[in-house]
């Protein structure tokens, strides 16, 4: 069942490990005042738990490293088979890979995590969302390395319940992105590009509203 009005604002890897920007609490603040529930949740920990910490940190605060981290989650943000050609970005970009030193074997330590750790990173972090109450919407801000780990968290969410409405945006949405996104990820009812968070309180109370 879900819980009427409440609005769930999630911060999702691969964002560095720092605290939650003040704009998803700025958001929380706008939208009680505007008579919604809101909640903001930090997911990262989630992940950094079975990744370890050190690896986590070279995933997020690398530029050259942080589309691998992208990669994780990009076959979950579109469907859970693994096909091998999956692999191509490793081949491509292997000089990038070397950052990556407190992993061993980067190219085998990356499909296990792709392939093992993701899907259970998804699992335990619905069982988070859950656990406090299914909302209404959820709203998931895309900056650093966050768009896919959002696409996929979402796909599962809204496959687990179907009436949940679901936002991305933030900076790293654009709005040559917006026709895009909704043909590769139709589970996805609005995209708020960079600077329309004026229309983010309107739109999350006509979203809860139905």
């Amino acid at each position: 069942m879900q819980v009427s009005r409440t609005v769930a604002l999630l911060d999702v890897p691969f964002r560095m490990l720092s605290p939650v920007p003040l704009a998803p609490y700025r958001l929380r603040a706008r939208l009680r005042a505007a008579g919604l529930a809101a909640r903001v949740m930090d997911l990262k920990p989630v992940l950094v738990a079975k990744i370890g910490r050190g690896a986590y940190r070279e995933l997020s605060e690398n530029l050259e490293v942080g589309k691998f981290g992208e990669w994780l989650f990009s076959a979950h943000a579109s469907d859970d088979r693994v096909e091998p050609d999956d692999d191509e970005l490793l081949d491509r970009f292997a000089d990038d890979l070397a950052p990556l030193r407190v992993v061993g074997d980067p190219r085998r330590w990356l499909r296990r995590i792709r392939d093992e750790v993701v899907p259970e990173f998804l699992r335990d972090a619905c069982a988070h969302v859950e656990a406090a109450g299914v909302p209404a919407a959820v709203g998931f801000a895309c900056e650093s390395f966050q768009t896919n780990a959002a696409l996929a968290l979402g796909r599962r969410l809204k496959r687990r319940h179907p009436r949940l409405k679901l936002v991305l945006g933030g900076i790293g949405v654009h709005d040559e992105w917006t026709a895009d996104s909704f043909q590769l990820a139709p589970w996805v009812d609005a995209v708020a590009p960079a600077g329309t968070d004026e229309l983010l309180v309107p739109l999350f109370k006509a979203l809860v509203a139905g």
